[in-house]
């Protein structure tokens, strides 16, 4: 049958165009204590995340704390804290021959030995505007709820573990920002290329107009890194600041100011007995705070801290 004029074939129909779809898929990584990474998202590693089930990626436990008189009718709040998390997986394992699934399964419950840690990571797709596209959590090994195989997985190279985890930090962590001051001048702004960077470095200021803000959903305490030359340093928010002594040049300073971390070392070695009394103020967040910094000599002052968010999904 001539379709047109000399022409005796079909014909060849186009492609049709790829189908667009403005959804896209969370990435679950976990990253062991012996320096491995497992993608359990799309299961090539022999280890698949199952959607149903999973547990821990949203709110953390949370305690209110209330008071309430025999003379008032109800109560008052007088605040919160986080309690803790639990997180619960469902996954499953699974290979092509006896020897990979045993060699597999080895492999990955290595991941859970009480005492030691892991990382879990989501990463969400990187669009412009929405700010975090990677949020972590350490976790602990709770339990393994499995008690029963209903067949043998050894003779079937498939088993699904249900694990639970615990988290000692409930908060999701965001990549890491720094922001840097030097004495007097400002200086050039030396950021990450790529898109969704995991290290933020923000531009260079004047000590004197230094200001930081906290992204996140919860308070943070800063880290601080004062490099020399330099005869003092004083670093803090408001009246809660902390002075450093005589720093030579290529010495560096790191102060962690988080309660549960508090040290001060210069080149390593621990200098906390020099500093005398000092108390250490809290980001809050979604605030523009004001520092208090000042610096003798020709170093340089760095402030880091990690964002904590209440919840990754």
């Amino acid at each position: 049958m001539a379709y047109l004029r000399g022409v005796t074939t079909s014909p060849t129909p186009p492609e049709a165009p790829p189908i667009y779809t403005p959804w896209r898929r969370v990435q679950h990584l976990f990253h062991g204590w012996d320096g491995s990474t497992w993608d359990l998202t799309d299961g090539r590693d022999g280890v698949f995340l199952m959607p149903e089930g999973i547990e821990g990626m949203g709110m953390p436990d949370i305690e209110q704390f209330t008071f309430s008189s025999p003379v008032v009718h109800g109560f008052e709040w007088s605040g919160w804290r986080a309690t803790g998390r639990d997180v619960h997986w469902v996954i499953g394992v699974f290979e092509d021959t006896t020897e990979e699934w045993l060699q597999v399964k080895s492999a990955f419950w290595k991941l859970f030995q009480p005492g030691k840690e892991l990382v879990w990571e989501i990463r969400l797709p990187y669009l412009d505007g929405l700010g975090v596209s990677s949020y972590k959590i350490t976790v602990r090994f709770k339990s393994d709820d499995t008690s029963t195989y209903r067949r043998d997985p050894v003779n079937l190279g498939w088993a699904i573990y249900g694990i639970t985890g615990m988290c000692e930090q409930p908060f999701w962590e965001g990549a890491e920002r720094a922001q840097i001051w030097y004495p007097g001048t400002d200086s050039n702004f030396f950021g990450p290329s790529g898109l969704a960077p995991d290290f933020f470095i923000s531009p260079a200021a004047s000590i004197s107009t230094a200001t930081i803000t906290n992204p996140g959903d919860v308070e943070v305490y800063l880290r601080w890194r004062l490099k020399g030359a330099f005869t003092a340093a004083t670093v803090g928010i408001d009246d809660k600041m902390v002075t450093v002594g005589n720093t030579n040049a290529g010495q560096t300073v790191d102060i962690d100011t988080n309660p549960r971390e508090l040290t001060a070392t210069r080149d390593g070695v621990d200098i906390m007995s020099s500093l005398g009394s000092f108390e250490f103020a809290p980001i809050p967040p979604g605030e523009d705070i004001t520092l208090s910094l000042a610096m003798s000599g020709t170093g340089s002052i760095e402030a880091f801290f990690t964002p904590l968010y209440f919840r990754s999904i």
